[in-house]
């Protein structure tokens, strides 16, 4: 027979339970279900006890401690959510409605901050559809690809869909559902913001990393379309690394080069002027180069190239380009009949060719009218046999052939410029 001792006792283990679980940081899934089942059968021998006869109530201190113990489970709602097992428990053992234990209900407890972090995830939002539209924006052009269309699209995509989860009521009630037995009520705009912070955070990477890293590989498929004269696919690739980052002193130089090569002169200047912003200094030689050859302009030419030759910022083991610069100087100052300066400035061009992998004729050829235009034959003489033997091995240097060749007598025929191309001094 069902007596009030039974309920006493249970009421006693029922509270040892409890107190167990409050002293425990993280709770086991067996102790849990320890103190439900235990809770069940209390609320068992109330409800049979309430249909006998008593002999033998139970004691006042009783009801109050299990009133007690009912409050500290109350309290403990919002934890009982976050149990994955807790509805396949309810499943299977099927609990009546009044077994309110078994029914745990969210805590009406005011979200913590919610004014400021519904804001903070609004603002993220608008942040991240700013990443994505400029993202997207950049990625469309005149000849679309599979990669281009790919990036155009999916950020868009993405950002649309995150923040019609988050700003939506449709939306808002997919993630209470997913986040109702992962985490308490009162924390849910803070898990919204965090999980805004987390997809600004994933556009602003892609933004700063990702795009350069596009926009690096553009640059690279154009430097080998340029080398095998593919210019127009080169000149194509070397203007969508620049849509995808615009900041990116190379790909200015490299599409430059291949103005040049098309005979594109003045945006091949535009192109080496944005370069040269970002620290080229290979681009400050070219574009010198080109108020030489094509503007005529032999003093603003010496300025640039006297200023990279000072640059703080410049390589001393950069042989090449140090080469092309006091090479270009010289040559700026012997059009503007500087030929004590010409000459030195060539003259050392001379020592850094030596260590060059090819031989280069362009510093002894103007080295040679240099020394002409002093008067000093011989040694011009000289400067124009180096001048022929280096351009022979070349086919790209047959315009100094002919230069030298009838300088020396070797020729009568009349050549057709006095001055070197594009491609005789491309230092």
């Amino acid at each position: 027979m069902l007596t009030a001792d039974l309920l006493q006792t249970a009421i006693a283990d029922y509270h040892r339970q409890l107190r167990s679980l409050k002293e425990l940081k993280n709770w086991s899934d067996q102790s849990v279900l320890a103190m439900l089942r235990e809770r069940d059968r209390i609320q068992f021998l109330i409800d049979h006890l309430a249909q006998q006869p008593v002999t033998k109530a139970l004691a006042t201190d009783k009801w109050l401690l299990l009133s007690e113990d009912d409050a500290l489970l109350g309290q403990w709602n919002d934890r009982l959510l976050t149990l994955d097992q807790l509805p396949t428990w309810r499943n299977s053992i099927n609990p009546p409605e009044h077994h309110w234990w078994w029914h745990p209900k969210a805590s009406e407890t005011k979200p913590i901050l919610s004014w400021l972090w519904g804001g903070l995830t609004i603002a993220l939002l608008t942040l991240s559809l700013a990443f994505a539209k400029d993202i997207a924006t950049r990625f469309f052009d005149d000849a679309p690809g599979l990669w281009s269309s790919i990036g155009a699209i999916v950020p868009t995509i993405l950002a649309l869909f995150a923040t019609g989860g988050v700003l939506t009521k449709v939306g808002q009630q997919a993630i209470d559902t997913y986040l109702t037995h992962r985490a308490p009520p009162r924390y849910k705009p803070l898990v919204r913001c965090l999980l805004a912070l987390g997809l600004a955070i994933t556009f602003f990477l892609g933004h700063s990393i990702g795009l350069p890293w596009a926009a690096h590989q553009y640059h690279s498929a154009g430097i080998n379309q340029y080398q095998k004269s593919q210019l127009t696919n080169a000149q194509t690739s070397f203007q969508r690394a620049l849509r995808l980052h615009p900041d990116f002193p190379a790909a200015n130089h490299s599409l430059g080069l291949t103005h040049e090569d098309l005979r594109d002169f003045d945006q091949a200047k535009t192109n080496y002027a944005t370069a040269i912003q970002g620290g080229s200094l290979e681009s400050v030689n070219n574009l010198a180069r080109l108020q030489i050859l094509d503007d005529k302009d032999y003093a603003s030419a010496a300025v640039l190239l006297k200023t990279a030759l000072n640059d703080p910022q410049r390589d001393p083991n950069d042989t090449v380009l140090e080469y092309g610069l006091r090479k270009n100087l010289g040559w700026a100052w012997l059009k503007q009949e500087r030929h004590l300066s010409a000459e030195g400035e060539l003259r050392r061009a001379i020592i850094l060719e030596t260590t060059l992998t090819d031989p280069q004729p362009d510093a002894h050829c103007l080295l040679a009218q240099v020394l002409e235009a002093q008067q000093k034959q011989p040694d011009a003489n000289t400067a124009w046999e180096t001048c022929l033997r280096h351009a022979t091995k070349n086919p790209q240097d047959d315009h100094w052939s002919g230069i030298a060749a009838k300088a020396l007598g070797y020729e009568t025929e009349t050549n057709t410029a006095d001055t070197p191309s594009k491609e005789e001094t491309n230092q």
